[in-house]
């Protein structure tokens, strides 16, 4: 996993990455029950996990994702499905590696 921040990168190289990126299991799927993005280098971009509602009866009502290299900060926005989740995580994602530093 990476950590901190990598190098800036321009909107067209940031793109190709994740366009290239895929969505697969997490090494700790059968617990965690997480998802990865990985980019075709095998670097981890973002992480998304189950959101589960306030009641133990109520189970998982949606998706959240992270940032890998800054891990979980904070509540996140709920997705219907983990694709959606990914695909926003990645929208992040490239805002960050292409803001100015």
């Amino acid at each position: 996993m990476t950590t901190g921040r990598p190098k800036r990168l321009s909107a067209t190289e940031a793109r190709s990455i994740a366009d290239a990126a895929q969505l697969v299991k997490a090494g700790d799927w059968s617990t965690s029950h997480a998802w990865n993005v990985v980019a075709e280098d095998g670097t981890l971009l973002v992480v998304v996990t189950p959101s589960y509602g306030g009641s133990s009866r109520s189970g998982r009502d949606g998706w959240k994702w992270h940032l890998a290299a800054l891990g979980p900060t904070g509540t996140r926005e709920k997705w219907p499905t983990r694709q959606q989740a990914a695909a926003q995580g990645l929208m992040s994602w490239i805002r960050w590696v292409t803001a100015t530093r």
